[in-house]
């Protein structure tokens, strides 16, 4: 572990996504802080870090600002930082607060850093105290989306960057794949390609007219100039958007996004169209328990490869414990299996209560609810009266699903440019939604509008307050911070990280039963270790971002994979994953 040095200029912005991002191509992490981008260079094979960052780079702003900033103070703070290859260049792309979208090439900050270490080593050799550096990087890509920006997907093959805003829009910016045969537009003329202005143009009117006007615009599927499409139909705020960023989707034409109702949207962005699930439609459908008025979050999704499951045997093997069954073996709860994880604690470490064997924390095996001030405003009646929320809301979802006040968007079934889900074409994908505490693994094609299972429906798997303990009085701050909101996932190896700012992270397994399409997933970790905070080794702030990569030196099909943990004070845990052979669990998730 890596601490604090005194000499750090200020703390992380608080309230975000991830802040951090480890380059897949070079050892390079980077760490958002404020409006200026960190860049270390990880030491083999502790990945330590140095007290002081290689270089700073300021982000460039365009000068847009609006009116709700986060932090008034910095309102150009990063919210989100992703990496991800779009074509053969692999990207940083930096959501901000004040609606900029900043994107670098990495081969351009490893070049960055080479001319910087350059001049420094010629300033040594000369006597000098200091070296005169003048940057030459300029962003791939720069743009401002209206409002603040929050998540972020990249398609490689497709080459799409989609972002989501506080302006309720997904601006999807899709790249030219080729260039016309004519000689003018193989120059690029102003006619192929939007320019920045245009495009903040035209999110501010879409973002004034909202759905009225005319709903989703389709792509043209020519490619043969740089081209937006503005998807409108969200109503609240999205924090996570994702592609089926896999072989069964080559052009990027699925966009799926969740908004903090909770309301899925999967787009086809080619097609101006999309359908839509509602939280309340995923839980009823699958008989998952529903608290009597209950608040929705949706905080983070997935987009899963049904290639990455790993087929196993015994029960124990897919599920980590043995599942719960609900509705007709619907959905399986496997919110048990966190007593079974080796090395963890229900209490907090600051909690001063030694951990009992099969001791049960508040929550354990309760109804998800979305804040603490929430737990207390929720009346929770048990098991008889969540069933009959279960059945009311079934009665309305085979009608019509108007469990809300009509209005424009993805809730409302009249929306235009909203299709029927019972007669569109199967999704290739999975999806893991997030609400504030509890992950559920399900298949948009299992759900249908009369309330019967359609042929071959994949059950749902769900595990309820999965990094909750036992927090003292003088750390309630952590339950509002509480939400898991921050994912990274390995499709080779089957891994999905899941992580909450109150400093807990989850790795899970991708399972299926067989050579069968009931897949699920299984808990195999909870960090940091029991051991580790029984050694004052968890920093007592929030987590403000997880990086996910290779270990040096692995070759173009790593076994073995890097995690590091920022908390806001600069500690970071770092730890290495990979997997074996194990007669208990078929393959074991190891960490070093």
């Amino acid at each position: 572990m890596e601490t604090r040095s005194d000499d750090r200029p200020y703390e992380p912005e608080m309230w975000r996504n991830t802040l951090t991002a480890l380059s897949q191509c070079h050892n390079l992490f980077f760490l958002a802080v404020g409006a200026d981008l960190h860049i270390f260079k990880p030491q083999y094979p502790s990945q330590r870090l140095h007290s002081r960052p290689d270089h700073v780079i300021p982000l460039p702003f365009t000068g847009q600002q609006y009116q709700e900033p986060i932090n008034p103070y910095n309102p150009h703070a990063v919210n989100h930082l992703k990496v991800g290859d779009l074509g053969n260049e692999e990207l940083l792309v930096c959501a901000c607060d004040d609606g900029d979208v900043i994107a670098f090439t990495t081969r351009s900050l490893v070049y960055e850093l080479e001319q910087l270490e350059a001049k420094q080593l010629e300033a040594i050799q000369l006597g000098l105290e200091r070296s005169e550096f003048v940057s030459t990087l300029r962003p791939f890509f720069h743009c401002n989306v209206g409002k603040s920006a929050w998540g972020i997907a990249i398609h490689k093959e497709a080459r799409l960057i989609a972002i989501s805003a506080n302006t309720h829009l997904i601006t999807v910016f899709a790249f030219a794949l080729r260039q016309k045969h004519s000689p003018d537009s193989a120059q690029g003329s102003p006619q192929d390609t939007q320019s920045a202005e245009d495009i903040e143009d035209e999110i501010c009117r879409r973002a004034e007219e909202g759905w009225q006007a005319a709903g989703p615009v389709s792509l043209n599927p020519d490619r043969t100039r740089d081209q937006i499409t503005i998807l409108c139909g969200h109503t609240c705020n999205i924090p996570s958007i994702s592609f089926c960023n896999t072989e069964d989707d080559p052009t990027g034409r699925y966009l799926i996004s969740m908004d903090i109702q909770g309301i899925v949207a999967v787009w086809r962005i080619f097609e101006g169209n999309f359908q839509y699930y509602t939280s309340q439609q995923v839980a009823a459908q699958h008989g998952i328990p529903i608290p009597r008025n209950a608040v929705w979050h949706g905080w983070n999704l997935l987009c899963l490869n049904p290639r990455s499951f790993r087929p196993l045997k015994r029960e124990g093997e897919i599920f980590g414990c043995k599942a719960m069954t609900n509705y007709g073996d619907r959905s399986r709860d496997i919110t048990r299996s966190r007593q079974e994880v080796t090395d963890s604690s229900m209490w907090h470490p600051s909690s001063n209560v030694p951990t009992t064997a099969g001791l049960r924390p508040l929550h354990l095996g309760a109804p998800d609810r979305a804040t603490a001030e929430e737990d207390e405003d929720d009346d929770y009646h048990g098991e008889e009266e969540m069933d009959m929320d279960i059945e009311l809301l079934r009665e309305n979802l085979r009608p019509s699903l108007d469990l809300n006040p009509p209005r424009p968007g993805p809730a409302n079934p009249a929306s235009p440019n909203a299709i029927d889900t019972s007669t569109a074409p199967p999704l290739p994908f999975l999806l893991l939604t997030c609400s504030t505490t509890t992950p559920t693994l399900w298949s948009p094609n299992s759900l249908s509008f009369t309330g019967l299972p359609p042929p071959h429906a994949i059950p749902a798997t769900h595990l309820t307050h999965m990094l909750d303990q036992h927090i003292p009085a003088s750390h309630n701050w952590l339950d509002h911070r509480n939400r898991l909101n921050m994912s990274l996932q390995i499709p080779s190896l089957g891994i999905v990280v899941l992580a909450s700012p109150v400093g807990r992270v989850a790795l899970l397994t991708l399972t299926r039963q067989g050579r069968t399409n009931r897949c699920a997933f299984r808990l195999d970790w909870l960090l940091p270790f029991k051991s580790q905070e029984d050694r004052g080794e968890r920093p007592e702030t929030s987590l403000v971002g997880i990086a996910l990569g290779p270990v040096q030196g692995s070759g173009p099909e790593p076994k073995r994979w890097r995690l590091m943990l920022t908390y806001r004070d600069y500690s970071v845990l770092s730890y290495e994953i990979g997997r074996r052979a194990d007669k208990g669990l078929g393959e074991e998730v190891l960490i070093f």
